[in-house]
Protein backbone atom coordinates (compact mmCIF):
# COMPACT_ATOMS: atom_id res chain seq x y z
CA UNK A 1 0.00 0.00 0.00
CA UNK A 2 3.15 2.71 0.55
CA UNK A 3 4.45 2.26 -2.61
CA UNK A 4 0.97 2.81 -4.74
CA UNK A 5 0.77 5.70 -2.33
CA UNK A 6 4.13 6.99 -3.19
CA UNK A 7 3.59 6.23 -7.02
CA UNK A 8 1.01 8.58 -7.07
CA UNK A 9 1.96 11.42 -4.64
CA UNK A 10 5.32 11.37 -5.96
CA UNK A 11 4.09 12.78 -9.32
CA UNK A 12 1.75 15.29 -8.19
CA UNK A 13 4.47 17.16 -5.68
CA UNK A 14 6.84 17.39 -8.78
CA UNK A 15 4.47 18.90 -10.58
CA UNK A 16 3.53 21.15 -7.54
CA UNK A 17 6.91 22.10 -6.75
CA UNK A 18 7.49 22.78 -10.93
CA UNK A 19 4.72 24.63 -10.71
CA UNK A 20 5.20 27.11 -7.63
CA UNK A 21 9.12 27.41 -8.37
CA UNK A 22 7.73 29.23 -12.09
CA UNK A 23 5.76 31.73 -10.54
CA UNK A 24 7.91 32.47 -7.20
CA UNK A 25 9.85 34.76 -9.24
CA UNK A 26 8.08 36.27 -11.10
CA UNK A 27 8.48 39.93 -9.05
CA UNK A 28 7.69 42.22 -12.17
CA UNK A 29 5.16 44.44 -11.43
CA UNK A 30 3.37 45.97 -14.17
CA UNK A 31 1.79 48.81 -13.80
CA UNK A 32 -1.12 50.30 -15.55
CA UNK A 33 1.21 53.63 -15.89
CA UNK A 34 2.65 52.62 -19.58
CA UNK A 35 6.94 51.64 -19.66
CA UNK A 36 8.88 54.66 -20.87
CA UNK A 37 12.15 54.72 -21.14
CA UNK A 38 13.81 56.79 -18.03
CA UNK A 39 17.79 57.45 -17.68
CA UNK A 40 18.44 60.86 -15.86
CA UNK A 41 21.48 61.89 -14.44
CA UNK A 42 20.90 64.46 -11.95
CA UNK A 43 23.48 66.67 -9.95
CA UNK A 44 21.28 67.41 -6.61
CA UNK A 45 23.35 70.29 -5.49
CA UNK A 46 21.10 72.41 -8.86
CA UNK A 47 18.19 71.39 -6.93
CA UNK A 48 17.33 72.81 -3.04
CA UNK A 49 14.31 70.27 -2.77
CA UNK A 50 16.98 67.84 -2.12
CA UNK A 51 18.80 69.57 0.68
CA UNK A 52 15.42 69.47 2.90
CA UNK A 53 14.01 65.86 4.32
CA UNK A 54 11.44 65.46 2.05
CA UNK A 55 11.82 67.70 -0.06
CA UNK A 56 10.67 66.74 -3.97
CA UNK A 57 11.28 67.83 -7.44
CA UNK A 58 9.10 67.71 -10.10
CA UNK A 59 11.05 66.85 -13.75
CA UNK A 60 7.89 67.72 -16.42
CA UNK A 61 9.43 66.29 -19.55
CA UNK A 62 10.54 62.43 -18.17
CA UNK A 63 8.91 59.43 -17.81
CA UNK A 64 4.67 58.83 -18.72
CA UNK A 65 3.51 61.71 -16.28
CA UNK A 66 6.86 63.63 -15.47
CA UNK A 67 9.31 62.53 -12.84
CA UNK A 68 9.01 63.40 -9.01
CA UNK A 69 12.58 62.64 -7.39
CA UNK A 70 11.91 62.57 -3.54
CA UNK A 71 14.65 63.08 -0.65
CA UNK A 72 14.48 60.07 1.52
CA UNK A 73 16.33 61.88 4.17
CA UNK A 74 17.56 58.79 6.90
CA UNK A 75 17.28 55.96 4.52
CA UNK A 76 21.18 55.26 3.47
CA UNK A 77 19.99 52.30 1.00
CA UNK A 78 17.37 54.53 -0.72
CA UNK A 79 18.20 58.31 0.15
CA UNK A 80 16.36 59.24 -3.08
CA UNK A 81 12.88 57.76 -4.42
CA UNK A 82 11.54 58.51 -7.66
CA UNK A 83 7.84 57.91 -8.96
CA UNK A 84 6.17 58.68 -12.19
CA UNK A 85 3.78 61.64 -11.69
CA UNK A 86 0.32 60.16 -13.41
CA UNK A 87 -2.16 59.14 -11.56
CA UNK A 88 -2.60 55.25 -11.08
CA UNK A 89 -6.49 55.69 -11.42
CA UNK A 90 -6.71 58.06 -13.77
CA UNK A 91 -3.72 57.01 -16.30
CA UNK A 92 -3.30 60.23 -18.15
CA UNK A 93 -0.31 61.85 -19.22
CA UNK A 94 -2.05 65.28 -18.67
CA UNK A 95 -3.78 64.59 -14.94
CA UNK A 96 -0.56 64.49 -12.52
CA UNK A 97 0.04 63.82 -9.21
CA UNK A 98 1.10 66.87 -7.04
CA UNK A 99 3.17 66.94 -4.34
CA UNK A 100 1.64 68.46 -0.77
CA UNK A 101 4.16 71.74 0.22
CA UNK A 102 3.77 71.55 4.02
CA UNK A 103 6.21 68.30 3.76
CA UNK A 104 4.31 65.57 4.25
CA UNK A 105 5.37 62.93 1.54
CA UNK A 106 1.96 62.90 0.24
CA UNK A 107 1.12 63.32 -3.75
CA UNK A 108 -2.37 63.80 -4.56
CA UNK A 109 -3.97 63.29 -8.14
CA UNK A 110 -6.19 66.65 -8.55
CA UNK A 111 -8.62 65.36 -10.49
CA UNK A 112 -9.82 61.81 -8.16
CA UNK A 113 -8.08 62.82 -5.29
CA UNK A 114 -6.53 59.88 -4.65
CA UNK A 115 -2.96 60.35 -2.27
CA UNK A 116 0.18 58.43 -2.37
CA UNK A 117 2.94 58.02 0.02
CA UNK A 118 6.41 58.96 -1.84
CA UNK A 119 8.27 60.16 1.50
CA UNK A 120 9.55 57.01 3.50
CA UNK A 121 7.09 54.69 0.95
CA UNK A 122 6.76 53.24 -2.22
CA UNK A 123 4.02 55.11 -3.52
CA UNK A 124 1.48 53.19 -2.49
CA UNK A 125 -2.31 54.98 -2.41
CA UNK A 126 -3.65 55.70 1.27
CA UNK A 127 -6.18 57.59 0.12
CA UNK A 128 -9.00 57.73 -2.06
CA UNK A 129 -10.38 55.72 -5.37
CA UNK A 130 -6.71 54.68 -6.85
CA UNK A 131 -5.69 51.16 -5.85
CA UNK A 132 -2.12 50.71 -7.30
CA UNK A 133 1.28 52.35 -6.51
CA UNK A 134 2.71 54.75 -8.11
CA UNK A 135 5.04 53.44 -10.72
CA UNK A 136 7.98 54.00 -9.05
CA UNK A 137 12.11 53.71 -10.73
CA UNK A 138 15.21 52.61 -9.68
CA UNK A 139 17.24 55.77 -8.28
CA UNK A 140 20.53 55.78 -7.32
CA UNK A 141 22.91 58.18 -5.12
CA UNK A 142 26.04 57.50 -6.53
CA UNK A 143 29.14 59.67 -6.69
CA UNK A 144 27.15 63.24 -5.45
CA UNK A 145 24.57 62.01 -8.25
CA UNK A 146 21.38 60.80 -8.32
CA UNK A 147 20.74 58.09 -11.25
CA UNK A 148 17.00 57.74 -11.96
CA UNK A 149 16.27 54.90 -14.61
CA UNK A 150 14.01 51.82 -15.40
Amino acid sequence: MFHLSRKIYSPILVIFFLFAGTNACKDDYDSVVPYVYVNMNINPTNFIEFNIPGGAYYFAEKGYGGIIVVNNWGDTTSPFLAFDAACTYEVSSLIRVAVLENGSGIATCPKCGSQFMIYGGNGSPINGPAAEPLRQYRCISSNGRIIVSN
